[in-house]
């Protein structure tokens, strides 16, 4: 039997963990410009784009997801050594894409193994989003919507991570404490950050291991949460 303050529950954030930047798409708009990249020169970039966002974090106290998009997308493509002129250019092509079709929508092949092997462990599952209230169909159409008891989107109950209280939202939703919950993201400032002001265990994923200097608990892939709860 678990413990009164064993890990019972996991969160998860959904852009950039369970679901991910398109690259590939990135890629093609990135070579229609004639600045031809590989994905995983892109992946490596968005590292600059988290940076970005935990300085703005960090530093504005009424900063949203949706003000954040413009300054996120814009150290990406300055990191890929896009000039100023192509970027405006790139900017305007990607937030039209990104009203027509949310850009992070591509899901590891792996993801609902892991998914589903710890609900086979027990766990109970969630999603607390920062979104524009297309995060429900987004993992519907990735086929795991199913592994979640909820799914809270910002968009919907009007609070962003890192305010403690979307956190609490799922929590409440799912009648569990937060010393029995794991929150698990890729920014520092807004999903770590945030978890640990709620109460939560915070888990960083960091694909690439391009984080930096940041002082919490990490992992690489999905995968490494069955060895950890």
């Amino acid at each position: 039997m678990r413990s009164e303050h064993a890990i019972t529950t996991v969160l998860f954030d959904a852009g950039g963990t369970l679901v991910h930047l398109d690259y590939f798409f990135l890629h093609k708009e990135l070579r229609r410009v004639g600045i031809p990249v590989t994905c995983r020169a892109i992946r490596r970039a968005e590292y600059a784009a988290r940076r970005e966002v935990d300085r703005r974090a960090l530093g504005l106290s009424q900063d949203t997801d949706e003000a954040r998009r413009h300054p996120y997308f814009s150290a990406l493509l300055d990191e890929l050594g896009v000039d100023t002129t192509t970027i405006e250019l790139l900017l305007q092509r990607l937030e039209a894409a990104h009203r027509h079709d949310n850009l992070w929508r591509v899901m590891m092949p792996s993801t609902p193994r892991v998914l589903a092997d710890l609900r086979e462990h027990g766990l109970r599952l969630g999603v607390a989003s920062n979104a524009d209230g297309r995060i429900a169909d987004i993992l519907r159409n990735c086929g795991i919507e199913q592994f979640f008891d909820v799914i809270i989107d910002s968009h919907h109950v009007g609070v962003e991570k890192p305010d403690p209280r979307i956190f609490h939202a799922a929590l409440e939703q799912m009648e569990v404490r937060t010393e029995q919950a794991m929150f698990v993201g890729d920014i520092y400032s807004i999903d770590v950050l945030g978890a640990q002001r709620a109460g939560l265990r915070p888990l960083l994923i960091d694909v690439l291991g391009c984080y930096g200097n940041v002082q919490c608990e990490k992992i690489q892939h999905l995968g490494e949460l069955l060895t950890l709860v």
